[in-house]
């Protein structure tokens, strides 16, 4: 497989993962008492993967600078 295609593969992971877990996290906080039980929600959610799209897109346009 290519190394662009896998990091593609890789980015498309982490939204389709980060979407999910979001879900999750507002159904449980929905039910739990909104945004009292868990005020942080949104802060938590963008430090968590910020550094892993971050990196993928790193590596991504580095690969196509060296071609």
């Amino acid at each position: 497989m290519d190394k662009t295609r896998f990091l593609l593969y890789m980015l498309a992971g982490i939204f389709t993962f980060q979407a999910a877990l979001f879900a999750a996290g507002l159904y449980f906080c929905a039910r739990s008492g909104g945004l009292k039980a868990c005020p942080d929600i949104r802060e938590t959610y963008s430090q968590t993967f910020t550094v892993m799209i971050s990196t993928t897109l790193a590596l991504l346009t580095g690969s196509k600078v060296k071609e």
